[in-house]
């Protein structure tokens, strides 16, 4: 795997869960909840085939089928050796279209199943729309791709893994397509050689599944006899006219205006330096003109007369010159005004274009927990709040395995069985809530229930049983401390397992996926009154206004929406910005800055604060990002690059080293 870190992080899981498969005796309960916990791990780190066929071997299992456990113990441990050899878990799998052995046909629910036959008929019929020929290449590529999309999570939603598998593949062999005209073609030819397969999926899966076993995917889908159409002209529209426009378009601009924010950033450099090297000029004429003043006029005995006339050339020349460069200087900055106004309003409206609702986001996770929750008998309901905070695709996109972990976790292990509620005084059925708010460039999803909750007194006393803390260190530990355990890999053991219904598996790797996002995990429980589990992501991308600030001689940069207040400090013994970096220790600077996170407030002090600006702030590397409080990269105009600070984790550094 490409992530050191994450391929541990798998080795780990594997490692700890292996034991619970390799049994003679099979103990189903301990062999599910081991393949579950490893099903998520693998899912959260992308491993997407190996993750859907521990899937399958699970559910074999629930059914009864003991050997799914073996078969899965087998899996795992040549998982195990890949990863060692630095290798892909999922290498050696077989490639999509062959199907894999464990895949095959189960009963759909008589209650969903009409509806999702009707479903995935319109998107057939959707799908004949494009490969018909009355759209361009583009518009029908990006059409299907939708409707092959749609068609993968309504069948993954109903039980339907045929044509769930399926659609994960063809959707892979699509993706891309909408990127020129050449490769529409090519997609829409890959689309309509599988078009008939699709439907065989919805009629007769058994059928279909050994149609591919049987040819291994080189001659089971009907070859198209004809190509995509060629581009019809497109008909004159009106000025509020909608357009379809590829995600994959939007991505191309948006790197266009990064481009754009450097030469604009390139050419305020320039300005200033025209501006330095005028003020320069006229020091000199300055100079000129003081030294002129001492000589005095001309005498017999002193300067020649020509000399002094060429010093007085000079001197004029000089002041012409720094006023022509004065100038330039405004005349490059007057673009540069306006070319920042375009980037900004660019910036704006692209990622508009990009935004979706967390609405969407909730939606899937909800259909998810409810067929989960349908599954094991459990009774829930789904409450939101703040669907309507809009954040880019991809970090939705990015943010849905771990949060579906979550909530399932909350599904499976956290909500009790509705009598064991109901004589703890609960309603039969069980909450979980989701919420979302952003604020100052950061988003929080929040994923609470009212299940049983974390013991923490009980987890305190594993941790020093498994010698995970010293007897000393738990005693004063916290609850938050204490909650923190269940990051580490390895931590939770069989019975910390029973007794925290689950929870802790796979945690570790949730938080890893988190933190790629450069973002962070939070528990919070009480017992018999739930878990709590907050998701906090940066949301800031591209341009922000930031506050330059000095410290040790290094220029870092500060979200300007972080900062409430810049003043000069007063006496009062505040950690200086090095020492909370963490690159020494440093006294008190002159400026003390007062930083706002989440309704809290930290006072950090620099040696100077200079001037506001809207920057382009790249995303840093994980090795990058995990060597300090840093939220981002900003590259100057001259090639430099500074770093920009995250005042989320600045504050409670801030924080730990104020005096008491």
């Amino acid at each position: 795997m490409s992530d050191p870190e994450l391929a541990r992080l798998l080795l780990v899981e594997i490692t700890r869960h292996l034991p619970a498969l390799e049994r003679s005796a099979v103990d189903v309960v301990e062999a599910r909840r081991a393949i579950h916990a490893l099903k998520g791990s693998l899912g959260l780190a992308g491993e997407s085939a190996l993750a859907q066929e521990l899937a399958r071997l699970e559910r074999k299992l629930g059914a009864g089928e003991e050997a799914a456990a073996h078969t899965a113990a087998d899996l795992m441990r040549r998982a195990a050796e890949q990863l060692l050899a630095g290798e892909s878990p999922s290498a050696g799998l077989v490639v999509w279209p062959t199907p894999p052995m464990s895949l095959a046909p189960r009963s759909i629910e008589p209650g969903v199943r009409t509806q999702y036959l009707s479903e995935v008929g319109d998107r057939l019929a959707r799908i004949d729309e494009a490969l018909g020929g009355s759209l361009t290449p583009l518009d029908a590529i990006e059409l299907a791709y939708r409707q092959v999309h749609t068609i993968k999570g309504a069948s993954s939603a109903v039980g339907d893994e045929p044509m769930a598998w399926f659609c994960h593949g063809l959707e892979e062999r699509l993706r891309g397509g909408s990127a020129s005209r050449e490769t529409a073609e090519a997609a829409l030819i890959e689309l309509a050689r599988w078009r008939g397969l699709l439907g065989g999926l919805l009629d007769d899966p058994q059928s279909a599944i050994h149609s591919l076993r049987s040819s291994r995917g080189r001659s089971a889908a009907p070859k198209s006899q004809s190509r995509p159409p060629e581009e019809e002209p497109r008909s004159s529209a009106g000025e509020d006219a909608t357009i379809r426009v590829a995600a994959q378009a939007v991505d191309r601009l948006l790197d266009q205006t990064t481009t754009v924010a450097v030469a604009r950033e390139a050419m305020a450099q320039s300005a200033s330096s025209l501006m330095q090297r005028s003020e320069e000029m006229r020091a000199l004429r300055s100079d000129l003109a003081e030294a002129l003043r001492l000589i005095g006029p001309p005498r017999p005995w002193g300067a020649p007369a020509a000399a002094l006339s060429r010093i007085r050339t000079v001197a004029s020349s000089l002041g012409v010159a720094s006023e022509r460069l004065e100038e330039a200087a405004f005349g490059v900055r007057r673009p540069v005004i306006a070319l920042r106004a375009a980037e900004a309003a660019s910036k704006r409206e692209l990622s508009e274009m990009r935004q979706t609702p967390l609405r969407n986001l909730f939606a899937r996770l909800t259909t998810s927990i409810e067929a989960e929750a349908r599954r094991s008998g459990s009774e829930i309901t789904v409450s939101l709040s703040g669907a309507d905070e809009t954040i880019d695709r991809r970090i939705a996109e990015a943010l849905f395995d771990p949060c579906l972990q979550i909530a399932r976790n909350s599904v499976a292990h956290g909500i009790e069985a509705p009598d064991v509620r109901e004589r703890a005084g609960k309603s039969r059925t069980g909450t979980i809530r989701f919420s979302a708010r952003k604020a100052a460039g950061r988003l929080s999803i929040t994923i609470a229930d009212d299940g049983a909750g974390v013991d923490a007194a009980d987890l305190r006393r594993r941790a020093v049983e498994a010698g995970t803390l010293t007897k000393p260190f738990a005693a004063h530990a916290d609850d938050d401390t204490l909650l923190s355990l269940l990051f580490l890999p390895g931590f939770t053991t069989r019975d910390a397992s029973d007794l925290l219904a689950g929870r802790g598996i796979g945690l570790d790797i949730v938080q890893a996926s988190v933190q790629r996002l450069g973002g962070r995990v939070h528990l919070s429980s009480r017992k018999g009154e739930g878990v709590s589990v907050l998701v906090e992501v940066p949301v800031e991308s591209g341009f922000a206004t930031v506050l330059w600030v000095e410290a040790s001689g290094d220029m870092y940069a500060l979200l300007a929406a972080d900062v409430v207040s810049v003043k000069r400090t007063d006496g009062a013994l505040v950690p200086h910005l090095t020492s909370c970096i963490g690159d020494g220790v440093a006294p008190p600077g002159p400026v003390c800055l007062e930083l706002a996170v989440r309704d809290e407030r930290a006072r950090i002090t620099v040696d100077a604060a200079g001037e506001l600006e809207e920057l382009l702030v790249r995303p840093l590397t994980p090795l990058v990002a995990a060597m300090g409080p840093f939220a981002g990269a900003i590259v100057r105009g001259d090639g430099t690059v500074r770093l920009a600070l995250d005042a989320h984790a600045l504050a409670p550094r801030a924080r730990a080293l104020a005096p008491g």
